[in-house]
């Protein structure tokens, strides 16, 4: 599977496989808000760029997220990436409890959005359920 790496750092990796148009982000325990935004800003132009509808997010390093960036996630990414033609996501877990519980905000709301969300632990089995979505 050929793979680009958009973005690398301490602090998230963003990646867009190609084949299977699968935009794929992993958040690391250092993520503060400004690279949490452009790591989701840059995934939602390549949602456009590439006419994808998938994306994965290995959040298992990170800890819940604070109310401003929940807001700024549901009230300004969440329509941007659903306009840019975002259908799927992949959710894997972190093993925090507050995190999680953080997570199960995003579930409902962008579930209720219209987004597909199945939640995960591990990433090899949420891209072999992503793999297999359609349009």
């Amino acid at each position: 599977m050929s793979t680009i790496v958009v973005l690398n750092s301490e602090y998230a990796s963003l990646y867009f496989h190609t084949e299977t148009k699968i935009v794929h982000h992993k958040l690391y325990s250092l993520l503060d808000s400004a690279h949490l935004r452009e790591v989701l800003n840059e995934g939602t132009k390549l949602l456009g760029k590439y006419g994808a509808v998938k994306w994965l997010s290995d959040n298992r390093d990170i800890e819940a997220h604070s109310p401003e960036d929940t807001e700024w996630i549901n009230t300004h990414w969440l329509p941007a990436a659903i306009d840019a033609g975002w259908k799927f996501w992949a959710l894997v877990v972190p093993d925090d409890v507050a995190a999680r519980m953080n997570m199960v905000e995003f579930v409902e709301s962008f579930y209720a959005m219209g987004v597909r969300v199945m939640v995960f632990v591990e990433v090899e089995d949420a891209m072999r359920w992503l793999e297999k979505q359609d349009r």
